[in-house]
């Protein structure tokens, strides 16, 4: 990737687009934020709650409006298969989160229609078509996640032994998956440094990973890409975004 100087800091050349759910756009900076301020231009397609269904109709719609280009980078932060998204009519994207505490979904619809196995197959696929169609494009790209894709649920250690023909079947698209935050930071990373995680107004604390957190997973996965020392500071003090406590949602979808 070349790079330009400006002032004290070194910026990417091309555009950096970063896809995923609120461990990627949430109320403070999260690891696209973070490598975002390396990049002369960034757009964070991330939204809370997403699913990777969501996610991959993100990366086709900024593709579609934008065109990606060999010299931008692409970075997507898969999330646990559990989740639910549609597109409704004057609404856009709403994306639900969990399918079994989601309260739009009723209990029978999730024990007539959802399995862990079903969701496995579906998101893997998807997960293969934006493989396929970011090396079609010739970016520079890399692939992170929530949790381990054997782990459908981020708080369930159980591994899905019953899903392992479709693991194997589709080995050589999760070899593009680097180590997720579940497996870099702990299962019970959110136990840790409580005095330092922010609550909202009623009080309750918030275990979205901190921006210290997300600096200790990207210089795991991608050493070497967080070169800023100034912006590495401010990961470290767990500083917020400038804009302040935000309502956490992607302004760059216009459908």
């Amino acid at each position: 990737m070349d790079c330009v100087s400006l002032g004290a800091m070194v910026a990417h050349i091309g555009r950096l687009f970063t896809f995923g759910c609120s461990f990627t756009n949430y109320y403070w900076q999260t690891w696209a934020d973070i490598l975002g301020a390396h990049w002369i231009e960034f757009q964070n397609w991330g939204q809370s709650g997403a699913g990777n269904h969501y996610i991959l109709n993100a990366i086709m719609e900024c593709d579609q409006r934008h065109q990606f280009q060999p010299q931008d980078t692409v970075v997507v932060c898969w999330t646990n298969v559990m989740r639910e998204d549609r597109y409704v009519d004057g609404r856009g994207w709403i994306t639900c989160g969990n399918v079994g505490t989601a309260s739009v979904f009723t209990r029978d619809f999730v024990a007539d229609m959802v399995t862990e196995r079903g969701y496995i197959i579906r998101d893997i696929a998807f997960i293969k078509a934006a493989l396929y169609f970011l090396i079609s494009k010739q970016v520079t790209w890399k692939f992170l996640s929530l949790c381990p894709f054997s782990n459908p649920d981020p708080w369930d250690d159980r591994i899905m032994h019953h899903s392992n023909d479709v693991y194997t079947l589709y080995a050589d698209v999760l070899d593009h998956i680097l180590p997720s935050y579940i497996e870099v930071l702990g299962r019970d990373f959110w136990q840790h440094n409580q005095e330092r995680r922010f609550r909202n107004k009623s009080g309750q604390m918030d275990y979205h990973p901190l921006p210290s957190e997300h600096l200790k997973y990207l210089d795991t996965v991608l050493p070497g890409w967080v070169r800023d020392n100034q912006i590495r500071q401010l990961a470290l003090q767990d500083q917020v975004t400038s804009s302040g406590y935000s309502d956490g949602t992607n302004q760059n979808t216009r459908l």
